[in-house]
This record gives C-alpha cells, sequence and structure tokens, in this order.
C-alpha cells in the first residue's frame, strides 16, 4: 500500500548551561525568549489602583454621643468573651471618662447601633442600602449550585439552589488585559523541566519549583502545538496559568460588613512575584454574594 500523508512532528528542544547550584532547564520546544535573562523586577507593576477612603468626621460619629462611641468600640475589640483584664478596662476607660453619661444609655441596644454601622455613609454621599454601582466591563448573572441532601429522588441526592447577584468580569478579557501589560514580558510562556545533577554522585533529579515546571503543564503545551493553526495566524501558541484564590474580607472596624471576593493569579509568573504585595500579580475578578 502507499502511504498518502506523512506528519512529522518536530521538537526544537533547548538544554541551559548548569547554574551555581547544577540545575539547568530542559525546554521542549526553544523559547523565543526567557524572561529571568533580562526583565528587571523594577518592570513589575508597583502601583495599585486603591479607591480613597471618605473623610469622615471626629467622634462619636456615627453615634448620638461619646458613652455610646465608647461602649461600641470597647464591645468591638477582642474577642465575645471578656477577661479580667477587659473588665478591668470597661472600668477605667469607659465607665471613668470624663465624657461618660449613663442617661445616654437608657434604650441602648446593641444590634441597632450595629446596623447603623453597617449602613453608614459619609455625609455627601448616598446610603449605605444603595445598591453597588460596578464598572462597564462587569456584569452580574444568577449561578445555579447543586447541594447535597440525604433524601434520594429520581434526579439524584442534590437540591439545585440559584445564587443570584454574582457580579464578576470576562476571564477572556482579564487574560487580553493583563497579557497587554508590561508585566507580561516576566511571563514564563514555554513551559520546562528543571533538572538537577548531583555534583558528587552525578545522578540526575527532576526539580520542582514553580507551576511552569510541571509535566503536566509541559504535555498541555506540546499538546497545544500539534493543534490545527488559526487561518491567517501566525502567532505562538501558549498557555496561560490561571490559580483562582478567594476568601472573606471583613471591610470595617465596627460592624459585620464583609465581602467575598475572587481572586485571579496567572502562574507564569514566579511564586516570588505572587509574594510581593506590590506586584500587581493579583487580579479582582468577580465578588460572591454574602
Amino acid at each position: 500500500s502507499i502511504i498518502r500523508r506523512v506528519i512529522l512532528h518536530v521538537h526544537g528542544s533547548f538544554q541551559s548551561e548548569r547554574d551555581f547550584f547544577g540545575i539547568c532547564r530542559q525546554y521542549l520546544h526553544c523559547p523565543s525568549f526567557e524572561p529571568d535573562s533580562f526583565v528587571s523586577s523594577t518592570l513589575l507593576a508597583k502601583g495599585v489602583h486603591v479607591v480613597p477612603r471618605p473623610h469622615l468626621p471626629p467622634p462619636p460619629y456615627p453615634f448620638a454621643n461619646m458613652t455610646i462611641y465608647h461602649l461600641m468600640q470597647w464591645m468591638n475589640m477582642g474577642s465575645k468573651h471578656k477577661s479580667e483584664g477587659k473588665v478591668t478596662r470597661l472600668i477605667q476607660a469607659m465607665l471613668l471618662a470624663e465624657d461618660f453619661n449613663s442617661v445616654d444609655l437608657h434604650g441602648f441596644s446593641s444590634n441597632r447601633h450595629l446596623q447603623l454601622l453597617n449602613e453608614d455613609h459619609a455625609p455627601g454621599e448616598s446610603s449605605g442600602n444603595s445598591e453597588v454601582v460596578f464598572p462597564d466591563n462587569w456584569k452580574v448573572s444568577s449561578v445555579d449550585i447543586k447541594v447535597p441532601t440525604r433524601t434520594k429522588t429520581n434526579q439524584g441526592s442534590s437540591q439545585k439552589y440559584s445564587v443570584l447577584g454574582f457580579h464578576y468580569r470576562s476571564l477572556v478579557e482579564v487574560i487580553c488585559s493583563v497579557f497587554n501589560d508590561i508585566q507580561a514580558k516576566t511571563f514564563h510562556l514555554w513551559p520546562f523541566e528543571q533538572i538537577w545533577h548531583d555534583p558528587i554522585t552525578g545522578k540526575v533529579q527532576q526539580a520542582f519549583g514553580e507551576l511552569y515546571t510541571l509535566d503536566s503543564w509541559t504535555n498541555a503545551h506540546a499538546v497545544l502545538q500539534k493543534q490545527a493553526l488559526e487561518p491567517g495566524c501566525k502567532l505562538e501558541r501558549v498557555i496561560p496559568g490561571l490559580m483562582f484564590f478567594s476568601d472573606a474580607t471583613h471591610l470595617a472596624t465596627f460592624g459585620n460588613a464583609k465581602a467575598w471576593p475572587l481572586y485571579l493569579y496567572f502562574g507564569n509568573i514566579s511564586k516570588y512575584a505572587h509574594a510581593m504585595p506590590n506586584s500587581g500579580a493579583c487580579h479582582l475578578v468577580a465578588f460572591f454574594p454574602s
């Protein structure tokens, strides 16, 4: 029989020189550039946009008098179980304060004043109960999730619930924005293996230190290179490594106001850049209703 078609995959593999620690890099495909060799850490974004906090009036704002202010400040410090030292401080710092007046506590309700803190807003601004305004590139939708139950039905052992008010940004827009930023010059777009050569025994061992040194990333990169090219596109095909993180965030010193943001990190950047508070490596992509 005649072989009509032969597909030949050529890997332009590349191995770097060993460094001081005896570690070299083994690339399955020769990279067009190596970010660690010429990009200075000063190119990392240092400025992070921070919304300025409004100027608030001095105490006892937002309460009616200094007596309630002292009491609320004491209640929100430390744990709910006050120790002997806390009780002593209550007497010395609040009950014996010059502006303390027990008459102001008539009809006092901690729940009502906590609600006042949650609804607090600066003078001249809209009430805290008003709807939060998101930028134009943010979207809102509902998300259906399945919660396990103990009862089995024809549809399974879970109940569907709809989570309303899920605000998010398009991940494609975030990826495009980040890849157009100067920080993209520090991205490792071609995965590699880190090989350590034991100077005593001569044995070779693979080392892992970053996300882009994992075998799974290397294998996924190889599969991507075998895919057909987009018509008219000659750009390199690379993988953005997306890492998500979320945790509840307390928004104020007093009260129960909190938010539950979702952050995105790119695994193409070194973990040392992720650990820098001012690196700009963290991207806000969503808010969970809370």
